[in-house]
């Protein structure tokens, strides 16, 4: 690097932008003007001299050289954030604010129900949990771990499995009487199907559905899977449920079991963040939590 020193006022812009993508938005998370980043930002690569970004019609990409400083930059901030938090607080217990990433019916069913447990443990911490809508990226630091499904392909994070599920077919009785059980998956053309808006799954991947049966065309589309649940037992017509999600008092009948499938929930987050203890304690909670 030429000339003056890289400081810390230098990382956060860098890592700002980086991650965001756009001037804008790291603007807007920096509380700085676009204009103020944007000469910070040409500053720093002129001093590095190298190109950091490169431009694109969605915003900014991280050149090579830019993706390198990136990862010795994001380990820098995982240090000084774990020894800000363990000089700054109780050792035996986590403080600050831990965003969680995850599908719905995992953070209703499975999440939620259990996190007293990790609060009362820490009780100065603090949870968000927010959506994975199509385009989330946990590299892009959306979020501080996410539960998704199936194994991440991104060489910098890791990744631990949190269990199996299983999806099956499922109609109500109230169904099944005034239209009649499918014999086949061909069959299924001649029946009232719910499923998802697919143009809002976050990832191809969670269509089940159309994995299970390629003509599937949902009459009653729901981008919720509990809300999927909730019209299949209000007689709407026959889904692909998770099966962590139902009950016995739901009273839905089982259908063409060859349709079943198993999918896995892994928990996933950033290499350079997981000594830091409050991410360090979320990582814990999450991996003891069980589907059953």
């Amino acid at each position: 690097m030429q000339g003056k020193s890289f400081n810390w006022e230098d990382a956060r812009y860098f890592l700002a932008v980086a991650r965001s993508g756009t001037l804008g938005r790291a603007a807007e998370s920096l509380n700085i003007s676009t204009i103020t980043l944007s000469r910070h930002l040409s500053y720093l690569q002129q001093r590095t001299g190298t190109p950091l970004f490169t431009r694109h019609s969605k915003g900014l990409k991280l050149t090579d050289e830019g993706g390198r400083l990136m990862e010795y930059l994001e380990r820098a901030e995982a240090e000084i954030e774990a020894a800000g938090e363990i000089f700054g607080s109780d050792a035996n217990s986590a403080s600050g604010t831990v965003r969680i990433a995850a599908p719905e019916g995992f953070a209703l069913r499975v999440l939620t129900p259990n996190l007293e447990r990790l609060l009362d443990a820490n009780p100065d911490l603090r949870i968000e949990i927010v959506p994975q809508s199509r385009g989330f990226s946990l590299s892009r630091r959306e979020a501080d771990i996410a539960v998704m499904v199936g194994r991440p392909t991104e060489a910098k994070l890791d990744s631990l499995l949190l269990g199996s599920y299983s999806l099956g077919l499922f109609a109500s009785p109230r169904y099944l009487e005034r239209f009649g059980t499918p014999g086949s998956l061909d069959e299924l053309a001649e029946h009232r199907l719910v499923g998802y808006v697919e143009d809002l799954l976050f990832s191809e991947k969670l269509n089940i559905p159309k994995a299970v049966y390629s003509g599937w065309q949902s009459q009653t589309a729901i981008y919720s899977p509990l809300g999927q649940v909730e019209a299949v037992k209000a007689g709407l017509g026959i889904g692909m449920l998770h099966r962590f999600l139902l009950s016995p008092s739901d009273e839905l009948v089982h259908l063409l079991p060859e349709a079943d499938r198993e999918r896995e929930f892994y928990l996933v987050y950033h290499q350079s963040t997981e000594r830091i203890p409050r991410i360090r304690a979320a990582i814990d909670f999450l991996s003891s939590l069980s589907l059953e």
